[in-house]
């Protein structure tokens, strides 16, 4: 009996990606015969016509499904959670619809899995040119200081574009926790892994939806849901500012008992004040983000709402 595959794609705002993505799609289903296919879309909040798009698709292919989710979530680890709920396949594949990955890289995905590694992440080794260097320098940055943060179970530069047992989707689905890091998730869940390194090229089409910002909170996420070093750092600030406190305390008692006078000039207070002030602000910043994912744990609201499901029995 055949083994069934099942692809995630997350699609926001990729109305002119989509065919283009689906024939890459059709030409891997066509040789790699073997296997079953389903394709799980989720459309998550777009405001172009992707939706009407996917939808004259599913009308010549059934093996495409839809779901629908109700608005954009805030990025796209909430559309991967709900094509992953829904996922039936012995192995599921997370790609973006944007073609910077290759879809014909899922090949030798397969090829991983057949051997028995039950996780087969995409390493990007080049990006495309079009990407700033700003951006290729921050990404470097980041896995470094996320790695030093967290005792290195992360792979550097990995993507997103992965194929992952179901015994690990699986796994991953039962984990209620809210604010999900999927790709932390998937590398601390242990299993047998590794990585097949590849070149992320030029979207197809359109604008990156990885703006600064949200990727900034998906980074901070990261951080935060898988390390305790932060609040570490915020004692030990905290000790340090302690001391210096009682230094200064004591350097205006000699001043006063050995000069008879205290520090001149108003603009060492207003440096201080503006330094503790500051310091001050910074921990209870980094405090505030792990109560508000304790906040929105309490909450216990979804990370997703299914607006509607087409071609899923």
């Amino acid at each position: 009996m055949k083994k069934t595959i099942s692809i995630v794609i997350p699609i926001y705002n990729e109305e002119e990606n989509i065919q283009p993505l689906y024939k890459e799609l059709s030409k891997l289903i066509k040789l790699e015969k073997k296997y079953n296919f389903e394709i799980i879309t989720v459309e998550h909040g777009s405001k172009d016509n992707t939706f009407e798009t996917l939808l004259k698709i599913r009308a010549k292919d059934k093996q495409l499904k839809i779901l629908q989710l109700s608005k954009n979530f805030g990025n796209a680890d909430a559309a991967i959670e709900a094509g992953l709920q829904y996922s039936s396949g012995d192995a599921a594949v997370i790609i973006m619809a944007d073609l910077e990955e290759p879809p014909e890289l899922i090949s030798k995905f397969l090829r991983k899995w057949e051997q028995g590694y039950e996780i087969v992440y995409g390493i990007v080794k080049q990006r495309s040119k079009n990407v700033a260097l700003s951006r290729k320098f921050a990404s470097v940055v980041y896995y470094k200081l996320l790695n030093s943060l967290t005792g290195n179970i992360f792979p550097e530069n990995v993507s997103d574009f992965r194929l992952i047992d179901k015994k690990v989707y699986k796994t991953i689905n039962k984990m209620e926790e809210k604010n999900k890091y999927l790709r932390g998730l998937i590398a601390w869940s242990g299993f047998n892994q590794t990585g097949i390194p590849f070149k992320r090229t030029k979207r197809y089409s359109g604008e990156s939806k990885a703006k600064f910002l949200a990727v900034l909170k998906v980074a901070l996420n990261g951080i935060f849901s898988f390390s305790y070093v932060p609040l570490k750092i915020v004692t030990i600030m905290g000790f340090i500012l302690s001391i210096i406190s009682f230094l200064f305390i004591i350097y205006q008692l000699i001043l006063f008992l050995i000069f008879g006078r205290g520090q001149p000039g108003i603009s060492t207070i207003v440096v201080l004040i503006s330094f503790l002030f500051g310091m001050s602000f910074i921990i209870w910043g980094i405090i505030g983000e792990y109560l508000s994912r304790i906040y929105d744990e309490v909450k216990n609201r979804p990370n997703f709402i299914v607006k509607q499901k087409i071609g899923f029995k």
